[in-house]
């Protein structure tokens, strides 16, 4: 993982939003956060561990997180980090919260996780940081960001947590394949009993019985084609009687259809009759009648329109009179209007320099107030210069009669020393005892069972195979009757002079009696659960005695090891006692050196508090300086605003235009807004009724051109319309004349008719098509019928026969389906049985195989073998760097547990616990594994760059060690790895080539500063 960008707000410290640019500090390879202790440093890698996994060291669910995670003074907390995993792949976590109205309540903590995709920010499923990061929260933790106080833990993990740790992150889960192996021991051993009890449902099944099934098929298939011929030619016979029933049927009802149809011949003629004349009169007298009632019409609308348009022309040419008398009334204003324009302009200038007049005076008064803070401000700024330099003066007197801590700082490490031997004595010395009370109780247990620690495995064994002897002799007595059982069910079936199913034989002399084999049954089931009972708690019994013989060699080993450490330790402790060199202290009176040690600490404390003093001094006076220079700059600049203000006074007097200056001197600046705004009132009355009228006269003088446009075109229409009227008239006439028609009227009534014409052709065209049709029928059905012999006896005779002969032939298809369905059966029956053998025979093998695999994969065994392999790769990697930190005196080993021990080479290369380590060994071993981990974790993931985080864990090393770890991790760059780190030691920051300080402000809370 490398991170990009961090932005957090409201959250613990950080009351405003801060940011945090990593793309700035990973350059350099190497980067540290500085600041004072409780300034909110941990707090960035706490809030990069939340957005990813919503998990704090700090707080859990229960402890009321959100709201002891929110600042005091901010109402919404805000966590937005991102990064990229090892995939180069760029993601998004945000976590966010705020406070309710009741403030010891909040919200819910929302966490949302996005993917950059196509130039946006997508939203994925799931806010879980390990998908994308592959770790847990707990080893992302040792592995990628190391909190506080949790440096060292990965060094001094336990086996059991260690091997977890292990298989999460080098994901041996992959073999552990022992449940597996179970799984298909199970599975395989289910099949196996399926297939066998699936073997007992085709003992029915053989060749023999197939070949007389198929024998019997061929003669009923025999059969059955005989019938089925007589079958068809019944089936001829009636299918011809019953072509002749329905022709001689059919002419009946034709007969009958068409002496009905003949009835409508009358109707249909009249029909064609009323359609010609209809036709005729519609063709010719239709369309002129159309016109005539048209333009009689169209002049009636005409002569009414002709009339309103003479009283519009009226109307209009007197609204054109009113108009121009308004327009003359207004002349006298308009004309005057530039001149009211003009005084408007010189108006709206005096209202000006009223509004500036008022402002030169707010002006005059804040240069009044202003300046006697500006001589305070002065006076204040010299009585801060004269305290700083008596401050410093002071200090630099109380720095002076300081003492040197070296010596006393190394005292203090002789005594820690000699109080961490002195407890890991006193640790193995408890240990010892605990581990000979826990043997001897090992062996307690052993002795209430009447076995041992070397003939305990042969008695149980021996008791096993007792039962399984038994359970064997059980097994053949049950197979036994079973058999007996399965033979009685053929006794029923035996009958003199008829075939044994089994054998064959038509005697049965000596046939066995059908007997209850229930109770024998039942009985051996239950002496079976017994012995599986039995043969389960031996077996129970043997894994814990293994277990305990186990244990009690592990122990009796630890005592050994322990035994072997306290020796060790008491040297050490005769070695440490010697190295007490100070002649100024014994080494007994401890109280002593506690006492000049708190001395030398109240002087530290004083100066330090001093330094703070003349810190907060400094700031005071900048501040004051800041604020001086900011007080002088107003004022000058409320002097130029009067000066700017009074030009532009002069300006707009000089610009006015029709009012005298002195006429209106002294008048208030309302009264000048009153009168401006009636001037301009009566500017925009004039204006808009000029305009109003205007507009009505032109468009009144439009209207009456339209109008009169109008009058003339519908007289001329008029006089159209009378020709047209008079030329159609004889035209009507004429066609009167020549179709014989006394009078229109006759005309009308024929066309009032509104005949359906194309509904009455169809009628007519559909009672030819169907007298036609039916004639043609009648003499179609006489030539068929002329030679028939049919009677209703005969097909009625022809009818019984024909069911009974369909009867037969149903019947037999019925019996030939059933021989061939179940010649299908038994064959398919019999591959059934052939594929369950093969089947058999492939399972029985694998239950073998799958035997060995059990035995292979039983417990932990490959996985703890693999994981031992990848710690030895982990110390190998390691002590390339740890070898070299401690000048070759010290490398890192593994025991016979995988847990981490210490060879020391300056004690002839003797292995040791790492707990022997002093804190500054410690950091390194665990600074080494860390870098070692790491390099794992980049070749697993296939990630171009490595990241890690470290909180503290320089204040353990001495000048020279810091060198040396400021070499290691500043060489890890050219290894392209970042490496990032927290100290509250300001003399570190000089050694970082990138670096951002956090200060804890009263009022705004953590700032983020870039050095």
């Amino acid at each position: 993982m490398l991170p990009i960008y961090l932005s957090l707000e409201g959250l613990y410290s950080y009351q405003k939003k801060q940011e945090v640019d990593f793309t700035q500090l990973t350059e350099g390879g190497l980067f540290g956060i500085f600041g004072a202790v409780g300034s909110g440093k941990s707090s960035i890698l706490e809030a990069i561990s939340f957005a990813l996994y919503g998990e704090t060291e700090r707080l859990n669910k229960q402890e009321k997180r959100a709201y002891n995670m929110l600042n005091l003074k901010s109402d919404t907390a805000i966590i937005d980090f991102q990064f990229l995993n090892f995939e180069g792949k760029k993601f998004r976590f945000v976590a966010q919260w705020r406070r309710k109205k009741k403030f010891e309540e909040t919200t819910s903590i929302e966490r949302y996780a996005y993917v950059w995709k196509d130039n946006n920010w997508i939203p994925l499923e799931s806010a879980d940081g390990a998908k994308v990061t592959n770790l847990s929260y707990p080893n992302f933790r040792r592995t990628i960001i190391i909190p506080q106080g949790q440096f060292m833990e990965f060094l001094e993990l336990k086996g059991k947590d260690r091997s977890d740790m292990m298989k999460e992150i080098f994901f041996l889960n992959q073999y552990d394949l022992g449940p597996k192996v179970s799984l298909l021991q199970s599975n395989n051993n289910k099949k196996l009993e399926h297939i066998k009890g699936a073997l007992t449902g085709f003992e029915e099944v053989s060749n023999e019985i197939i070949i007389e099934n198929k024998q019997a098929l061929e003669d009923a298939k025999l059969f059955l084609e005989k019938v089925k011929l007589e079958f068809e030619k019944v089936e001829k016979q009636l299918y011809k009687l019953r072509i002749e029933k329905e022709n001689k049927t059919d002419l009946d009802n034709k007969q009958l259809e068409l002496e009905t149809l003949e009835q409508q011949r009358p109707k249909v003629k009249l029909y064609e009759k009323e359609i010609q004349e209809f036709e005729s009169v519609s063709l010719h007298f239709r369309e002129p009648i159309n016109s005539l009632h048209h333009i009689t019409y169209n002049k009636e609308q005409l002569l009414i329109k002709i009339e309103k348009l003479k009283d519009n022309k009226q109307l209009l040419n007197h609204r054109i009179t009113e108009t121009e008398q308004q327009l003359e009334s207004l002349k006298d204003d308009y004309e005057q209007l530039p001149s009211y324009k003009k005084k408007t302009d010189d108006y709206q200038l005096l209202i000006a320099n009223a509004e500036l007049e008022q402002s030169k005076i707010e002006l005059e008064n804040r240069v009044n107030r202003g300046s006697p803070i500006v001589l305070q401000t002065q006076q204040k700024e010299q009585n801060l210069i004269i305290r700083l330099q008596e401050e410093e003066h002071r200090l630099e007197l109380a720095k002076n009669s300081r003492t040197p801590t070296q010596e006393l700082m190394a005292i203090e490490n002789w005594y820690q020393r000699y109080d961490q031997l002195q407890g890991q004595l006193s640790d193995i010395q408890d240990k010892l005892q605990q581990q000979e009370v826990e043997i001897a109780g090992y062996r307690s247990d052993l002795e209430k069972q009447n076995l041992s620690e070397t003939n305990w495995r042969e008695v149980l064994q021996g008791k096993i195979t007792d039962i399984s002897a038994q359970s064997n002799l059980l097994k053949e007595q049950e197979n036994s009757i079973l058999v007996k059982q399965e033979l009685s069910q053929y006794v029923l079936r035996l009958h003199q002079g008829e075939p044994c199913p089994l054998c064959g034989s038509l005697d049965h002399p000596n046939p066995m009696h059908e007997e209850n084999w229930t109770l024998e049954i039942d009985r051996l089931n239950g002496e079976r659960v017994q012995l599986t009972t039995n043969e389960q708690e031996l077996r129970d019994r043997y894994t814990k005695v293994s277990a305990i013989t186990v244990l009690i060699t592990d122990k009796l080993k630890g005592l050994e090891s322990l035994k072997q450490n306290a020796q060790e330790i008491s040297g050490l402790i005769s070695i440490h006692n010697n190295g007490f060199i100070w002649q100024s202290f014994e080494q007994g009176n401890r109280e002593a050196f506690e006492v000049k040690k708190n001395e030398v600490q109240q002087l530290e404390s004083k100066i330090l508090q001093q330094e703070n003093d003349i810190k907060d001094i400094r700031k005071e006076l900048q501040e004051t300086q800041e604020n001086r220079v900011k007080y002088e700059k107003s004022l000058d600049d409320l002097k130029n605003q009067i000066k700017i203000v009074e030009a532009k006074m002069a300006q707009h007097t000089q610009q006015l235009k029709v009012i005298e200056v002195s006429t209106y001197k002294g008048i208030e600046k309302s009264i000048l807004i009153d009168q401006l705004r009636e001037l301009e009132e009566k500017i925009n009355r004039v204006e808009q009724q000029v305009t109003d009228w205007n507009d009505i006269l032109i468009r009144a003088k439009t209207q009456f051109a339209e109008t009169a446009g109008q009058y003339a075109e519908a007289h001329e229409q008029y006089v159209a319309l009378n020709g047209q009227l008079q030329a159609l008239q004889g035209t009507i006439n004429s066609l009167l004349k020549e179709f014989q028609f006394g009078d229109i009227t006759v005309v009308k009534a024929i066309l009032d008719k509104n005949l359906d014409v194309v509904t009455l052709r169809e009628k007519i065209q559909l009672f030819y098509v169907q007298h036609n049709t039916l004639s043609t029928r009648i003499v179609e059905l006489k030539e068929l019928t002329k030679d028939s012999s049919f009677s209703q006896k005969l097909f009625e005779d022809t009818e019984e026969i024909y069911q009974l002969k369909k009867e037969e032939l149903e019947l037999q298809f019925a019996l030939t389906g059933a021989l061939e369905k179940e010649l299908t059966r038994l064959t398919i029956e019999l591959d059934k049985k052939k594929n369950l053998l093969i089947d058999y025979e492939q399972l029985n093998n694998r239950k073998e195989n799958l035997r060995l695999l059990d035995n292979m994969f039983k417990g932990n065994g490959f996985i703890n073998y693999v994981s031992s392999i990848h710690l030895a790769r982990l110390c190998e990697i390691a002590n390339q760097r740890f070898h070299r930190l401690t000048k070759n005196q010290l490398s890192l080993c593994l025991n016979e547990n995988n847990e981490f021990e210490v060879i020391d080479y300056l004690h002839d290369g003797y292995q040791r616990s790492v707990k022997t380590l002093s804190g500054g060994q410690s950091f390194q071993a665990s600074l080494c594994l860390a870098l070692a981990l790491a390099e794992n974790i980049q070749s697993l993931n296939k990630a171009d760059r490595n990241f890690f985080f470290i909180d503290e864990g320089f204040g353990t090393q001495d000048a020279e060690s810091i060198n040396t770890v400021f070499d290691t991790l500043q060489y890890l760059h050219h290894e392209n790895r970042v490496v990032g780190i927290i100290s509250h030691v300001d003399e570190l920051k000089e050694r970082m080539p990138r670096s951002i300080s956090v200060i804890k402000d009263l009022e705004k809370g953590s700032q983020i500063n870039y050095n």
